[in-house]
């Protein structure tokens, strides 16, 4: 906790404002009109803590920037209080009670001298924190946690985020133990993969454990997905199906076949003997966007020596229109797949992308090459694939 308060209150973040849509929405439980106005203050007050624009630090001293935090953590926390207290029927009330765990409220109420030019690892000793209100308010939200375990209208979005919570602080604590390697540590995600099997917060443990194992891009990482492959969790059997398919992928040809934007038949089989880039991209991605001048060139280079180029379009269903205008612009003389149903790019879902740009590389045999054929490595890739050496 004091780690993670230090992050927030010293490090210069930079990032896009966040959309004005429900942080953490729940779509289980209809949301009453009190509801809508709580959650609309204590989400204007959780973004104040979150990733800013950049400049939003200039001008400010640490100081101001810590009492600022407190002073959103407080707002916060007083509203989602308020919205318990006065709605004790209101299922969206165990929401309120999540993100009072979420952000913990810190109680700091000033800065001692020297907390400017304090280094970073001693900034939490100049903190003058309440410890009375702290202590108190530590006893009162277990009390409402409790309740909230025990309760049988608890929306399963607000179950879920806080098994999760849990789950993390459990893989932190195994970490800090050195036990990263542990197969006990898949416990926690296993239970949470059982327990909410259409979430995908369960998912985002496995990663987790999956970067703490160290097995991560290596041979026994196959291994992990396999395990996997069969969990109640959709979101989880989904994604270690890709993976899997990924590593398959290397051994074995892989079948991609559709219709593409402008009509075309694609068919991955028929295209055995040459060197295929299939290009995970979206219109709105700019490194994808960064990336194309890359990509023609290297097709205008070796696409008379064996070298075709397979676009799937990652935009909304509703963006074809200006994909089309993209491609026509940019004038990419490729294919485009489009998804424009509903669910997961089955393209995407197939390969475990996760990410864009991907950029998945076959050899002439229609076998897996790589999955990051980027920049200069596309061109090098090409000179082997191709014969040149170039």
């Amino acid at each position: 906790m004091k780690k993670a308060l230090l992050l927030a209150l010293l490090l210069p973040l930079s990032a896009p404002a966040q959309q004005e849509r429900p942080m953490f929405p729940v779509t289980s439980v209809p949301m009453s009109e009190a509801a809508k106005t709580a959650f609309d203050e204590i989400d204007a007050a959780h973004r104040e803590l979150g990733p800013q624009q950049a400049g939003y630090f200039e001008g400010k001293t640490r100081a101001e920037l810590a009492m600022m935090r407190q002073g959103a953590e407080r707002r916060l926390r007083e509203a989602a209080m308020k919205f318990y207290t006065e709605h004790p029927e209101d299922p969206m009330r165990w929401a309120a009670v999540l993100r009072m765990c979420m952000i913990r409220d810190q109680f700091v109420t000033g800065v001692k001298d020297g907390y400017e030019t304090a280094p970073p690892a001693k900034s939490m000793d100049f903190l003058i924190v309440d410890e009375e209100a702290k202590a108190a308010w530590e006893k009162k939200l277990g009390e409402m946690v409790a309740a909230m375990a025990a309760a049988p209208d608890v929306p399963w979005e607000v179950g879920e985020k806080k098994m999760s919570l849990d789950v993390a602080q459990q893989i932190s604590a195994a970490l800090r133990a050195g036990k990263g390697g542990d197969p006990a540590l898949l416990e926690s995600p296993d239970a949470l993969a059982a327990k909410f099997p259409k979430g995908s917060a369960a998912l985002q443990a496995y990663q987790s454990v999956l970067r703490a194992s160290g097995i991560q891009g290596t041979e026994k990482e196959a291994d992990f997905w396999k395990k996997l492959a069969t969990s109640p969790n959709e979101a989880v059997k989904v994604r270690a199906e890709g993976e899997l398919q990924k590593v398959k992928a290397q051994s074995e040809p892989v079948d991609v076949k559709f219709t593409a934007v402008d009509g075309r038949e694609v068919d991955l089989a028929a295209l055995r003997g040459k060197v295929v880039l299939l290009d995970f991209w979206a219109t709105w991605c700019g490194p994808c966007v960064a990336e194309i001048p890359n990509v023609k060139k290297a097709y205008d280079a070796w696409h008379a020596k064996g070298f075709e180029v397979i676009g799937v379009s990652l935009d909304k269903p509703d963006a074809k229109d200006k994909l089309e205008a993209f491609v026509k612009k940019n004038q990419l003389p490729w294919p485009q797949y489009f998804h424009d149903g509903e669910g997961q790019n089955p393209l995407s879902g197939k390969f475990a992308v996760t990410s864009i740009p991907a950029m998945f590389l076959f050899n002439k045999e229609g076998k897996l090459v790589t999955t990051n054929a980027r920049g200069e490595r596309l061109e090098v890739e090409l000179g082997k694939l191709l014969g040149d050496g170039k």
